[in-house]
């Protein structure tokens, strides 16, 4: 106790009696050892509150997957672009290129961010097909407010063709990437639908709404 009252500020004094209490079997409602044990767990608080902030600040990709867990899905995206800025791996960028596309398009319907993220993902690691397989879910997703049945059926195809990237790019995607090719063959554009425009097998034709891609017209 008189090593403790002539330096209480100390954290290594603290730390030793509180250990030296603890040993000795001191219980709360001594208040000696009330005194120090609430002054001790104030200390760790605050040093681990303290260790964590830096912790956090120098690895910034784990603080943006802690504000996506809160729902804080905008300042995640900007805390990821922290981390892509101060990472030089070029894996470890795609990886934080890819969580933020999911993100974008996932959590705030930002469809053109998302895929230009997925892309640079794609980019700075070109035997992965995840990022492909995501911009496919985009089209997919999406497909239904790109204009009339015709549009509507050409971002189908624009997704068919970003799936079928994926798996070309990965084997172990293609039972995924296959299972999606399989729901999404049957909106393919109509044989009557493209009849009627004049289109013909192998023909090239643009994709309306955000996508703004060109697509192959397949056997109607």
């Amino acid at each position: 106790k008189p090593d403790y009252e002539a330096d209480p500020d100390n954290p290594e004094v603290l730390k030793v009696t509180y250990a030296y209490l603890k040993a000795q079997g001191c219980e709360e409602g001594q208040a000696f050892y009330d005194e120090v044990s609430t002054k001790w767990q104030n200390y760790a608080s605050e040093k681990n509150a303290q260790l964590q902030a830096e912790f956090e600040a120098n690895n910034p990709g784990v603080l943006a997957k802690k504000l996506y867990d809160e729902e804080k899905f905008e300042e995640a995206v900007e805390k990821y672009k922290e981390a892509i800025a101060n990472e030089e791996d070029a894996e470890k960028q795609a990886s934080y290129y890819f969580s933020m596309a999911s993100i974008q398009f996932r959590k705030l319907n930002e469809y053109g961010a998302a895929r230009k993220s997925a892309l640079e993902a794609a980019s700075l690691r070109p035997d992965w097909g995840r990022p492909y397989m995501l911009i496919g879910d985009m089209y997919a997703t999406t497909s239904r407010s790109c204009g009339d049945s015709w549009d509507q059926r050409l971002a189908v195809l624009a997704a068919l063709d970003k799936y079928r990237v994926a798996k070309s790019k990965d084997e172990s995607l293609a039972e995924e990437a296959n299972k999606k090719i399989g729901i999404y063959n049957a909106s393919k554009p109509t044989q009557d639908e493209g009849f009627m425009r004049g289109k013909k097998e192998g023909e090239r034709v643009n994709v309306g709404c955000w996508i703004g891609e060109s697509v192959r017209v397949p056997n109607l």
